[in-house]
C-alpha cells in the first residue's frame, strides 16, 4: 500500500455524508483501523478526490514535523473519536462539520492527514 493509497483508505469517503457515531463504527471497521487495536482518532473527508488533490496546489505551510510540504483547505469531514474499547470492540463518537484541514502532499498527491483537533 503506497502512502497515497493509505491516505485514501483512512481519510477519503467521497460518497458518504457521515457525521454520526454509527458511521464511525462502520467505517473504522471497514477501513481496517480497529485491528490490532482501535485507532484513537480519525477524520474522513467527504469530498471527491479532485477537490482534495486541489488542496495540494495551495501555498505550502509547515507541517507539525517541520517539513514544508503541507497545505490547507476547507472541506466537509467526519471526525471519529474513540470513546470505549471492550473485547476488541471499538466505540466511536462521530461529529460532522465543515472545517479547515491540513494535509501533507508528495507532488500532487495527498499522503498524510496532518491536523487532528
Amino acid at each position: 500500500e503506497t502512502m497515497y493509497q493509505r491516505f485514501l483508505r483512512e481519510h477519503v469517503d467521497s460518497t458518504g455524508t457521515g457525521g454520526n457515531s454509527s458511521y464511525c463504527k462502520k467505517m473504522m471497521q471497514e477501513r481496517e483501523m480497529t485491528r490490532p487495536r482501535c485507532k484513537r482518532f480519525n477524520t474522513f473527508i467527504h469530498e471527491d478526490i479532485g477537490t482534495i488533490k486541489n488542496i495540494c496546489k495551495t501555498p505550502q505551510i509547515p507541517c507539525k514535523n517541520g517539513k514544508m510540504n503541507c497545505h490547507e483547505g476547507e472541506v466537509r469531514v467526519t471526525d471519529c473519536r474513540l470513546t470505549a474499547r471492550f473485547r476488541g470492540n471499538c466505540r466511536y463518537q462521530g461529529r460532522g462539520s465543515s472545517r479547515r484541514v491540513v494535509i501533507a502532499c508528495q507532488g500532487k498527491l495527498p499522503v498524510h492527514f496532518d491536523n487532528y483537533l
